[in-house]
């Protein structure tokens, strides 16, 4: 599926073919690293989506980070990526940063939404200029209700 995620982003996330004609997505601290984690969606036990959490790294030092975040076409109008979301929060509880590319209005749209009926909102939002990432952001925290 990060092959599918990528090719749908090709268009605002600058990448090219290897010479397998993949985009290729290196998942080596996912699988060896502590606070790397993967979350894969099945509907009927067919791949509906995913998410990578890692360390937060962008506007803070403590907490988590949403690497990549993603829900096939077909099951995007079903409520599967708010449910996805909702698990991802509750599986790790505490600090988030979540973040959009500049040029992903859509994602940008479907995160105010989601972390602000997660949060009563409250969230806040900045936009990273400088450094190795940038776009928009949201931070929070997430604390499973009682």
């Amino acid at each position: 599926m990060l092959e599918l995620y990528q090719y749908e982003l090709s268009d605002i996330w600058e990448q090219e073919l290897d010479s397998n004609g993949e985009y290729g997505y290196d998942l080596t601290r996912h699988m060896k690293g502590e606070r790397f984690f993967a979350h894969v969606v099945l509907v009927d036990e067919h791949f509906a989506g995913f998410a990578l959490v890692a360390p937060a790294l962008v506007t803070r030092k403590d907490g988590f980070w949403m690497e990549q975040f993603f829900i096939l076409k077909k099951y995007r109008h079903a409520d599967l990526g708010t449910a996805l979301a909702r698990h991802v929060f509750q599986s790790h509880p505490g600090p988030w940063e979540v973040g959009q590319m500049p040029r992903n209005l859509s994602a940008q749209a479907f995160w105010r939404k989601v972390i602000a009926s997660l949060t009563d909102g409250r969230f806040t939002e900045v936009q990273v200029t400088e450094g190795w990432w940038k776009g928009v952001v949201q931070r929070f925290s997430y604390e499973p209700a009682a």
